[in-house]
C-alpha cells in the first residue's frame, strides 16, 4: 500500500496534467470538448481521491497512537455533580470487560459476578436517564462511547473543527447564542464619571440540550462474533459510529433546530440568519471575485481559525477559477501534513452541503467552524437481539438512549455563501 507522501506526490503529478490541459484550452480560446472535459473530471478526481487517503491515514495514525495510550488521549467526560469519573459504575474496567462480554456471548455465558455488575450499571445509569429500567437492556460501558464518538469525529471534518461538550442526559448548555452584542467602549471616561449602562447584549432563545435520536439495530455475524481474533469492541463501535456519523452530518448541515440539531445552512435568527448570506456572482456558478468578497465579509478576529465548506460538486467548478492576477485560486494540498486550499485557506467537504447551483439557493460557506457548538450525551444502552436475525445466522444489537444536539452559537463567525438571484 502507498505511503501517504506517496499518494500526495501522485496526486501532485495529476493536478500538473489537469492544469496543463486547461491551460493549453485556454490558449486556444475555445471550451473543453467532451473527451477533454471527461480527462480533467478524471485527473482531479483521482487527485482528490489520493489526498483524502492520504489525510485519513494520517488522521488514523494519530488515532492509532490514542488507543496505545487511551488514559492520555482519551475524550474527557465532564463527571456528574458530586462524582468523580472513577466513581460512575459504566467508567470502571470490571462494567467494560462485562459489556464487552455481553456483546459477545449474550447474558447466557456471563458469569453470576458479570450479570449483577451491568445490572448494577444499567439501574444506576437509567436512574440518571430518568428512563425505565429492564427491557434486556443494559448501559454501554463508557470506553465504548468514547470509542463510538472518536470514530465519528474521524468520519467528520465538521465534529474536528466544532466545539464538542459531552454532558449528561437530561443537561443542557443553556442559550449559547448572542443575538446581540455590547457596543464597543469609547474613551473620555474620568476618575469620577458614572458608568454608562449597555442594554445591547442579548441571548437568543433556543436552549442548546442533546435531542433523541431514533433507535438503531446493526447486525453481526455469529461467525464473526465467536471468532476470537476480532475486537469486537472496536469492530461494533465502528459500525455504529458509522451510523451516527451519517445523521449527524446531515442534520449539522440542514437540520431544523426543532428536536434536532440546528443546521449551518438552515437560516435561523437563532443561529445564522440572512444577513450572514454573501452572493457569489452567479446564479448557477461560483466566481473569483465573489468568493473573494465572501472571504471579506468575515472579520478579521474570525479568520485566523476560518476554513471553507462545500460540496464536493462544488469543488470541481472552483478548480477551474482564476484569481485577477491569472492565478488558480484552488491549491493542492501536496506537502505532508497541508491541506487543499481555496484562496489561501483550507477547505472541507460534505455530501450533505447544498449543491443544486440555482439562483439564490445555498452553495458552501466560510467561517470558524468552532463556533457550532455541539452537545454529545454520555448515554447509551444495547440490547442483543438473540433470535430475531437467527435464519441468517446473525445477532442484531439494538441502541437505544442516544441523544445529541448541535448549534451556530455566534452568527456573525460565519458567511453563507448564496447564488445570486
Amino acid at each position: 500500500m502507498p505511503t501517504a507522501i506517496e499518494l500526495r506526490q501522485e496526486a501532485g503529478q495529476w493536478v500538473h496534467e489537469a492544469r496543463a490541459m486547461l491551460e493549453r484550452v485556454e490558449s486556444e480560446t475555445r471550451g473543453f470538448d467532451e473527451a477533454e472535459q471527461s480527462a480533467f473530471d478524471k485527473l482531479h478526481a483521482d487527485a482528490e481521491r489520493n489526498l483524502k487517503l492520504a489525510e485519513a491515514k494520517e488522521r488514523q495514525s494519530a488515532a492509532d497512537l490514542g488507543f496505545e495510550a487511551p488514559e492520555e488521549n482519551q475524550r474527557q467526560i465532564p463527571p456528574d455533580a458530586g462524582e468523580t469519573h472513577s466513581g460512575r459504575p459504566t467508567a470502571s474496567d470490571e462494567y467494560r470487560n462485562a459489556f464487552i462480554n455481553y456483546m459477545r456471548h449474550g447474558e447466557g455465558r456471563m458469569t453470576a459476578s458479570q450479570r449483577e455488575v451491568l445490572q448494577r450499571g444499567e439501574a444506576r445509569a437509567t436512574l440518571q436517564q430518568d428512563n425505565d429500567i429492564g427491557g434486556g437492556f443494559f448501559a454501554a460501558s463508557e470506553q465504548f462511547i468514547n470509542r463510538v464518538l472518536k470514530n465519528a469525529d474521524n468520519k467528520l471534518a465538521l465534529r474536528q473543527l466544532a466545539t464538542v461538550y459531552q454532558v449528561g442526559r437530561g443537561e443542557t448548555l443553556g442559550v449559547p447564542t448572542l443575538s446581540s452584542d455590547l457596543t464597543p467602549f469609547a474613551f473620555g471616561g474620568g476618575e469620577l464619571t458614572a458608568a454608562v449602562e449597555d442594554t445591547g447584549i442579548e441571548f437568543g432563545k433556543r436552549e442548546l440540550r442533546p435531542r433523541d435520536l431514533v433507535n438503531k439495530t446493526i447486525k453481526i455475524s455469529r461467525d464473526l462474533l465467536r471468532s476470537s481474533r476480532i475486537d469486537i469492541e472496536a469492530f461494533i463501535s465502528e459500525r455504529v459510529a458509522y451510523a451516527l456519523a451519517q445523521g449527524l452530518e446531515a442534520a449539522y448541515m440542514t437540520g431544523s433546530g426543532a428536536g434536532q440539531p440546528l443546521g449551518l445552512f438552515t437560516a435561523s435568527n437563532n443561529g445564522i440568519g440572512t444577513a450572514r448570506d454573501v452572493n457569489v456572482g452567479s446564479t448557477t456558478n461560483f466566481t473569483a471575485d465573489g468568493l473573494i468578497s465572501v472571504q471579506g465579509a468575515l472579520k478579521d478576529a474570525y479568520d485566523a481559525n476560518a476554513r471553507w465548506l462545500f460540496h464536493k460538486d462544488a469543488i470541481t467548478l472552483i478548480r477551474k477559477l482564476k484569481d485577477g492576477n491569472q492565478q488558480y485560486i484552488w491549491q493542492p494540498g501536496l506537502a505532508l501534513g497541508t491541506q487543499n486550499q481555496i484562496l489561501g485557506k483550507p477547505y472541507i467537504t460534505s455530501d450533505n452541503v447544498p449543491h443544486t447551483f440555482t439562483s439564490a439557493l445555498y452553495g458552501g460557506m466560510y467561517g470558524d467552524f468552532s463556533y457550532y457548538w455541539i452537545a454529545d450525551a454520555v448515554s447509551m444502552s444495547v440490547q442483543r437481539l438473540e433470535e430475531t436475525y437467527a435464519l441468517t445466522n446473525q445477532i442484531g444489537y439494538l441502541f437505544r438512549d442516544m441523544a445529541a444536539d448541535g448549534m451556530p452559537v455566534l452568527a456573525e463567525a460565519f458567511v453563507r455563501i448564496k447564488m445570486s438571484a
